[in-house]
């Protein structure tokens, strides 16, 4: 039988891939032949998490051979995973977002959404129960992957189990988590190098909201600036990318992490009328000012949601 496979969504951030990695180590410590994977190239905070723990990253996975079993984790939505996900063998899912639905199954499947900001806290608590104890290398990426979604744990999704769980593996990974935050933040602010398709779509997702297909794209930084030099660059490209994907608009937020402070950077008229709707502000040379919205789970799906609903979207 063949291996079974651990992955997550597309756009692989720290979470999705240091979450694969963990919970496929931890499936090898109850006798499973499993192998992490990632849905495309990583970005250099994930890369930088790796390379700490000297981890080779997973290969890359463009589709799934039928009848592969495979394991799930950061994100329950058919929309963020290959086409072919319906030929696999899906044996578990865990997660951290909102139900989403579209997933089908055989046969019952084991399934673990929490309310906590990343994923590696529930895997943490699997490890737990099984009474296993991470080897240092997991226990650094699983205190990565929490550091990443929590923001340092400025994001409002952080949770007392997150904060929890960050200190009980930074102990176990013999490192401080504030370093090590600031490292990772130090790894996602530079852009020397990418694209501006890649700084659009490293941190990206798209969303049916209601009856509009968006997406969503975050660049969480310490040094704005460099992404605001690029402004007019970055909005040709995500004209670009609406119309070759057939989206309805793109949303660009761009997250100063020491300000806690988000700018939206508006693509055209449709998104500037839903983004003044969705937050209730107006918009100042295509572009919105957002103290305090660092989340895009907790605040940006669900403002936009709502600015399109009202519009009748």
């Amino acid at each position: 039988m063949s291996a079974t496979l651990v992955f997550g969504h597309l756009n692989p951030d720290a979470d999705t891939t240091c979450s694969a990695i963990a919970y496929a180590w931890l499936l090898k410590q109850q006798g499973v032949d499993a192998e992490p994977r990632v849905l495309g190239a990583l970005n250099k905070e994930t890369s930088y998490i790796l390379s700490r723990f000297e981890i080779a990253p997973p290969a890359v996975l463009s589709e799934v051979p039928a009848g592969t079993p495979v394991v799930v984790v950061d994100t329950n939505n058919p929309e963020e995973l290959p086409a072919s996900i319906g030929e696999a063998v899906l044996t578990e899912v865990i997660d951290h977002h909102k139900l989403v639905g579209g997933l089908s199954t055989k046969d019952p499947i084991a399934v673990t959404m929490r309310p906590v900001a990343c994923t590696a806290t529930i895997i943490w608590e699997k490890m737990q129960v099984l009474g296993v104890q991470p080897e240092r290398a997991i226990a650094g990426l699983m205190l990565g992957a929490i550091l990443s979604d929590t923001l340092n744990f400025s994001s409002p999704t952080t949770t007392a189990v997150d904060r929890q769980v960050a200190e009980e593996l930074a102990v176990l990974a013999g490192v401080e988590a504030e370093e090590m935050a600031a490292a990772q933040s130090d790894a996602k602010s530079d852009l020397t190098g990418l694209s501006n398709r890649e700084i659009l779509t490293q941190d990206s997702k798209i969303f049916a909201l209601g009856n509009a297909k968006v997406r969503i794209s975050v660049l969480e930084t310490t040094k704005p600036e460099n992404a605001f030099a690029m402004q007019d660059q970055l909005l040709a490209e995500a004209r670009l990318m609406r119309d070759e994907e057939g989206l309805q608009g793109v949303f660009f937020f761009i997250v100063d992490i020491t300000k806690s402070h988000a700018v939206l950077v508006l693509a055209g008229d449709w998104e500037t009328q839903v983004a003044e709707k969705a937050f209730q502000a107006q918009a100042v040379d295509g572009m919105l000012q957002l103290p305090g919205v660092l989340s895009r789970k907790k605040q940006m799906v669900p403002a936009i949601e709502s600015g399109i609903v009202a519009l009748g979207f």
